[in-house]
């Protein structure tokens, strides 16, 4: 959220006097739109369907309010972007909503950790494990999830990240079976607690902001080298393939037998396993995809 006035942001602009200026806060498409007006070269860089993000927003209690801030957003996001010399999209489905000449897609990859340099945190490990990394809350399928585990006696769940829901809180903290919450992490110490998990998971329910999302999660999980369990959108599975299992996300026995499966299978995980870690090295990773960020700066330069 944009805390700083629009006229503290102008005014560090025109302190800056950038060759460049290069923005993702959709708030800030008039800040990029007075940049064009003095002549600066500005990029428009998109990291969601920002339409489809407001009709799923729950602090808009009417859905007619919803249905038309959406349209009228879309209608100004795209009479805007025109005016900007260049769009980078976090997503293909995101490069196909705009018309215009010079448009990348740049997929949000992580940078890969230098492994010799990770805090070797030693966690006590009771059980074979699944982790999640990230912020959790209903949409993002945490509850399901932890219905899957009142089964799974066998196993353990392992959660990191901020929870954004006090029911959900509690529910993690005092009245989930075979969960372990180690809270907020810092990020350089994420993979070591990924690295001493056996399978990365992710599993948000279905919502227009999620089933065409790049989420980064699964690439740490995959630098890891580590086996995948996914929501089964048409995009995920086209985008993961032989990477991950996939399940409905809205069905906990689901998630629970795929778990099982996964965790019995000693041969699929470790080829999984090493196909991830083998795509991340060479592809799904920021230090390649940088690459087409650079280029496009050098075009606007010119």
């Amino acid at each position: 959220m944009i805390k700083t006035s629009f006229i503290d942001i102008i005014k560090v602009c025109n302190r800056v006097n950038a060759d460049i200026y290069h923005f993702h806060y959709p708030e800030l498409i008039l800040v990029g739109l007075y940049l064009k007006l003095k002549g600066k070269k500005v990029v428009y860089d998109i990291h969601e369907n920002n339409p489809a993000s407001i009709l799923s927003k729950p602090y808009i209690k009417s859905k007619f309010m919803r249905v038309l801030l959406s349209k009228s957003f879309n209608l100004f996001e795209q009479i805007s972007s025109k005016f900007f010399d260049a769009l980078v999209t976090a997503r293909p489905d995101i490069t196909e909503r705009f018309k215009h000449k010079n448009i990348i897609t740049l997929r949000n990859f992580p940078i890969l950790p230098n492994f010799s340099k990770i805090e070797d945190i030693k966690i006590e490990k009771i059980k074979p494990s699944v982790v999640y990394v990230g912020g959790m809350d209903s949409g993002r399928g945490i509850n399901e999830l932890l219905d899957s585990f009142e089964t799974l006696d066998n196993y353990e769940l392992w959660l990191l990240g901020p929870i954004a829901e006090k029911d959900l809180e509690d529910r993690i903290k005092y009245k989930s079976k075979n969960v372990r919450y180690f809270g907020i992490v810092e990020a350089y110490e994420v993979f070591s607690y990924i690295n001493q998990a056996d399978i990365g998971i992710i599993t948000f329910l279905e919502a227009p902001n999620h089933i065409n999302t790049l989420a980064t999660k699964p690439f740490e999980y995959m630098a890891c080298g580590k086996p995948l369990i996914m929501s089964n959108f048409e995009y995920w599975q086209d985008t993961f393939g032989e990477c991950s299992l996939y399940v409905d996300p809205s069905n906990p026995k689901d998630i629970s037998i795929k778990i099982d499966i996964l965790m019995k299978d000693k041969e699929l995980r470790v080829k999984m396993g090493n196909l991830n870690k083998e795509l991340s090295l060479n592809e799904y990773n920021w230090e390649k995809e940088s690459n087409k960020l650079l280029i496009l700066y050098k075009d606007l330069e010119k």
